[in-house]
């Protein structure tokens, strides 16, 4: 057969077979891309978060007769006992947990954990997580 104007049912079938069999092994790592895409995100987000948490903190911390609860308070955290929690973010929780070394000049140890708020109990988890190393009351 010398007509060359198109394509037999054959070809095209064989085509689309070849295509199927392509994209179904590519598709997946397309879905754990992106994946791992929203997880950088969200940790990346997580860790700006709590990097600016912490910088508000220790800005309040210099002020005279600041003291880890008075400014972990000032900053909308519900305190109970050395932990404090604030749910105010809608994607985020932030726990601070703090203790205070009286026999080294006063330093207080500072931790700040950021959880995910994600429904997906795969997904929930620690986002970030910081310490710092501070003495209240400028």
């Amino acid at each position: 057969m010398r007509n060359k104007k198109g394509l037999t049912l054959i070809e095209v079938v064989v085509a689309m077979g070849l295509f199927g069999i392509i994209m179904v092994t590519l598709f997946p790592a397309f879905l754990i891309t992106n994946l791992m895409n929203n997880i950088s995100r969200e940790f990346t987000d997580a860790s700006f978060f709590a990097q600016s948490e912490m910088e508000e903190l220790y800005s309040r911390s210099q002020v005279a007769g600041a003291t880890p609860i008075n400014s972990i308070s000032a900053m909308g955290y519900t305190c109970t006992g050395n932990t404090c929690t604030d749910n105010s973010n809608a994607n985020y929780t932030f726990v601070i947990q703090y203790t205070t070394n009286s026999s080294i000049s006063d330093i207080t140890n500072i931790l700040l954990t950021v959880t995910s708020k994600v429904g997906d109990p795969n997904y929930q988890g620690n986002r970030a997580q910081m310490e710092l190393y501070i003495k209240f009351g400028g």
